[in-house]
């Protein structure tokens, strides 16, 4: 006898209570009771917006948008810009940080039927969350890929990025790294708009006039081995109390948001240890004001006379911002062919390995006295970003925007059901 399957009938107004429960158990978890209205509210009152910037994480990664906010204000100036969080926590901290609109949308058929209801022509995406390819659901939009960051990580060449019809790089570097590490990539999706964040920086970061700034900035794990570049838990401390040797120094520690709560024990104990040391330190020369920096790196990036830091953004913005600057960089692997193809932009600087690590303070010691070779360094930020000129990824960037919501439009007035 065969077997009939079983009809799902779920009626509509069933699936509408779950959705509005489910929407509200985590509005409650974050304290945020009005935050259950919003979305219906959203989807109810069309605003005249064109941009939606989309973030779908936890609060954890909100640091991966929060480098976008002064971006997107500025785009917001010729074209309105909203954000829209999928988690209350985070639409919360990022509701004090710009004042664009940022509102919650937790499940996948609100978040659809906003999209077309408020008639948003591109969709931009900050990172690799599983959870942006709901939001690609709408057919109407540019969906386009950004990152949040500039670096040679393995992340950094997702094949998930061609799912999107535009993927936004820094530059060649950018497009070579995808080229050579993918079976099939798409070069007529890319675009060229070098690294808008660097264009709006904050005020750099109060310290002692006369002292040198020298900052450790190493990366965190990873979420595989293969994608671990930290030097935490293999140089850190000797890379720090090198750095407490220099005479009339500052010391600032701005390790990666995730190495201050990492599950890998030996990262862990290794950023307390350095934590320690800058304390004992502080105990011996209050004056030093050695600290351990939280937030945005680019405050921190601006006034590094040396910088240290792993495979990372960190170190290819440094080199945008400071190229009269001196930069070392660490790997882990003590493989240097490797380390070389994996990360270019070392071919630059001086890379501390197993070899040559105890031999550190001579060489922080040689590179605050001016004893750098730069010769390269200007080719290899052309190479990272192009057009280095202040200004001029702002200009690309909302250039790509505004050439998009233009044939965005003029496709959907060709469409059979066309919307305006």
């Amino acid at each position: 006898m065969a077997i009939k399957p079983r009809r799902l009938d779920i009626n509509s107004r069933i699936l509408q209570f779950r959705r509005t429960a489910g929407a509200a158990y985590h509005a409650w978890n974050a304290n945020d009771p009005k935050g259950i209205l919003e979305s219906k509210d959203l989807k109810n009152q069309p605003q005249d917006l064109e941009v939606m910037a989309y973030f779908g994480d936890d609060v954890s990664r909100s640091y991966q948008i929060e480098q976008w906010l002064p971006v997107f204000e500025e785009l917001n100036k010729t074209h309105k810009v909203s954000i829209i969080s999928r988690q209350f926590p985070t639409t919360k901290k990022l509701r004090k940080l710009t004042s664009l609109p940022v509102n919650t949308v937790y499940d996948f058929f609100t978040l659809t039927e906003l999209i077309d209801s408020n008639n948003y022509k591109v969709v931009l995406y900050v990172n690799n969350s599983f959870t942006n390819f709901q939001a690609m659901a709408a057919k109407r939009a540019f969906h386009v890929h950004l990152n949040h960051g500039e670096s040679d990580k393995m992340s950094m060449t997702s094949r998930q990025m061609y799912a999107y019809d535009v993927v936004a790089v820094a530059g060649q570097a950018a497009k070579d790294r995808l080229k050579n590490s993918l079976i099939v990539s798409d070069e007529n999706k890319e675009v060229v708009i070098g690294r808008p964040q660097l264009d709006l920086l904050q005020k750099p970061l109060e310290v002692i006039s006369g002292r040198k700034v020298l900052v450790y900035a190493p990366t965190w794990e990873g979420d595989q081995e293969a994608n671990n570049y930290s030097s935490v838990d293999v140089y850190g401390q000797k890379i720090i109390a090198a750095m407490l040797q220099v005479p009339n120094a500052t010391v600032l520690y701005k390790p990666h948001p995730k190495v201050t709560t990492s599950p890998v024990l030996k990262i862990l104990k290794a950023h307390k240890a350095i934590v320690a040391q800058l304390d004992a330190a502080n105990a011996k020369d209050s004056n030093a004001k050695h600290t351990f920096v939280m937030g945005d790196p680019m405050p921190v990036l601006q006034v590094a006379n040396l910088l240290v830091s792993d495979v990372s953004a960190v170190s290819i913005d440094y080199l945008y911002l400071k190229p009269q600057g001196a930069m070392l960089m660490c790997d882990r692997r003590s493989n240097t062919t490797e380390f070389a193809q994996v990360a270019p932009i070392s071919k630059a600087v001086t890379v501390l390995t197993k070899e040559n690590i105890n031999s550190i303070e001579k060489i922080i010691t040689e590179h605050i006295a001016g004893k750098v070779d730069r010769s390269s360094y200007d080719s290899m930020r052309n190479y990272y970003f192009g057009d280095s000129k202040p200004g001029s990824s702002i200009t690309r960037f909302v250039a790509m925007v505004d050439d998009l919501i233009k044939r965005r439009d003029s496709r959907v007035s060709q469409m059979p059901t066309a919307i305006n």
